[in-house]
């Protein structure tokens, strides 16, 4: 558990951070095969979600290293990590079915998933992750666990902004 829920985490953000960086460039270019493009863009926002997720994992392991008693304060960690995942994992279980969808059905059946899954589901990604924060440290009053989930909160929704502005952003 003490691996499994911070590589859980791990992964659910980066994927999230791929697609964010999809979601930045969806729109910018004119041209039909786009394939390059949108790998481009994934790697970006991967990228971009690795380096502020490096920082976060920094933060904590700085602070961990210098506490009184770190296998208790990771333990904390890896508590509230679970209790995030409670809500993430059912949301992302959700949007990868989603796009399943849309990758499999015909057009049709791919524009409906679109308007009624994908679409919904991107604009309530940032409630979900301001939920998954707010129920991983509902039970912790330990200022480390506040602050890696609020911290990590604000990488996952900062990676699609910061791709966008940095990339695909149409100079005024």
């Amino acid at each position: 558990m003490t691996v499994l829920v911070p590589l859980g985490l791990g992964t659910l953000a980066l994927l999230d951070a791929a697609l964010a960086g999809f979601r930045a460039a969806t729109g910018r270019n004119a041209r039909i095969r786009k394939r390059s493009w949108y790998l481009a863009a994934s790697r970006r926002g991967l990228a971009s979600g690795a380096g502020g997720l490096g920082l976060v994992a920094t933060l904590i392991a700085a602070t961990l290293a210098a506490s009184a008693d770190p296998g208790a304060r990771y333990a904390g960690l890896v508590e509230a990590g679970a209790r995030m995942l409670q809500v993430l994992i059912p949301f992302a279980a959700v949007v990868v079915a989603s796009l399943l969808a849309y990758w499999l059905l015909p057009m049709r059946g791919s524009t409906v998933v679109i308007l009624l899954g994908l679409g919904p589901f991107t604009l309530a990604r940032p409630a979900v992750v301001a939920a998954a924060a707010g129920w991983s440290v509902a039970a912790s009053g330990d200022w480390l666990v506040w602050t890696a989930a609020l911290a990590a909160a604000v990488v996952v929704l900062a990676v699609e902004p910061v791709v966008h502005r940095r990339w695909y952003r149409i100079p005024a």
